[in-house]
């Protein structure tokens, strides 16, 4: 055992314990007592007490490389584990291994919180490159893309909106002021894939027509349902979602979903419509697709039981925030698709 590694090893508790709300203080007493190599790091046992006559208690510092002084973070003690010198080698080792998985963790989580704040930026620009968007929809290691359902237009007007709950309630959500034919179109994703982020929605696309959009324009809703319209007459471009996820629904569609979700409620008192309806649908589509969406289901196509209308909903990347959408236009200046940018996959394709 190297004795001013040791030592190095002792002050590092002594000062962990000193920090910490429920110790506050160096320890009354404190040894070294054994070490062990753990991926080419060494680390201490550590035995200590509170007061001069109280139980001995254990802890573990290291990893230290070499002959350094300077350890990589990995101090810990439960506060509560007695010393047992039988043991003590063992019981530090499954400290080490606990505080190590602690800090990657940590470290991904903070990595992952960086992140989602580059990303925030990126969902609320006004303005959107076709060259990012045409990169998500093909299908590699780490990118992919699929149809996801049908969504029927019956009055030339789309909503997108947070479905689960705005539509549901009957606001915030912007009926798209650009008109396009009646028909039944196909809503598609992209996903990524990240081992910090794991899979992740990119866009909702709503394809109008078969052509590859080669510039964006942001969608601007009818005034009158705008999701907010400041003090000087701005109108605002965009919808919340609070409840994590986004749709493609015909406008008049989403008030006869609205109304269909009233009488849900009605007929089933004290009951959620997530939790006791849409979450099995979800489910089902988890089964069906488990290559594209998380466990649990991210997208499902909804057909309202009383108009027989077909909609679509889509997890919205990261969850809750503000979003924005845009149309696209082919080479030949005509409407191709309308999209919602949801996570930025570059911000990803490392990670």
């Amino acid at each position: 055992m190297n004795g001013e590694q040791a030592k190095a090893a002792c002050k590092a508790l002594s000062d962990w314990l000193k920090k910490t709300k429920d110790f506050g203080k160096y320890p009354a007493k404190i040894e070294a007592t054994c070490d062990f190599v753990m991926d080419g790091m060494t680390y201490y046992v550590i035995k200590y007490k509170k007061t001069a006559l109280g139980k001995w208690f254990i802890g573990v510092a290291g990893g230290y490389v070499g002959n350094s002084s300077e350890n990589c973070g990995h101090v810990f003690t439960g506060m509560r584990d007695l010393y047992d010198e039988k043991t003590a080698l063992e019981f530090g080792r499954k400290m080490a291994v606990f505080i190590r998985n602690f800090n990657e963790r940590e470290a991904m989580k903070a990595a992952v919180n960086a992140l989602f704040r580059k990303n925030q930026a990126y969902v609320q620009s006004l303005t959107l490159d076709a060259d990012k968007i045409n990169r998500q929809f093909v299908n590699t290691e780490m990118r992919g893309f699929t149809q996801v359902g049908k969504v029927d237009i019956t009055s030339n007007h789309v909503v997108v909106a947070d479905p689960l709950c705005y539509v549901a309630m009957g606001k915030f959500m912007p009926t798209l002021e650009q008109e396009i034919p009646n028909g039944t179109y196909t809503a598609e994703i992209s996903v990524c894939r990240s081992r910090q982020a794991g899979l992740r929605i990119c866009t909702a696309r709503l394809k109008i027509k078969d052509a590859k959009a080669v510039r964006y324009e942001l969608a601007k809703p009818v005034p009158e349902t705008a999701a907010n319209v400041s003090k000087d007459g701005t109108v605002w471009t965009g919808y919340p979602v609070d409840a994590g996820m986004t749709c493609f629904i015909d406008a008049k569609g989403a008030d006869k979903m609205g109304e269909w979700i009233d009488k849900w409620h009605k007929q089933n008192q004290g009951k959620n419509h997530y939790d006791d309806y849409f979450a099995a649908i979800f489910a089902e589509s988890y089964e069906k697709f488990p290559e594209f969406q998380r466990e649990g289901g991210d997208f499902i196509e909804w057909t309202n039981p009383d108009s027989s209308e077909r909609m679509v909903m889509i997890s919205s990347g990261f969850g809750d925030g503000f979003y924005q959408c845009f149309w696209g236009y082919d080479e030949n200046g005509e409407i191709c698709e309308l999209v919602t940018p949801l996570v930025d996959p570059d911000l990803f394709d490392k990670s």
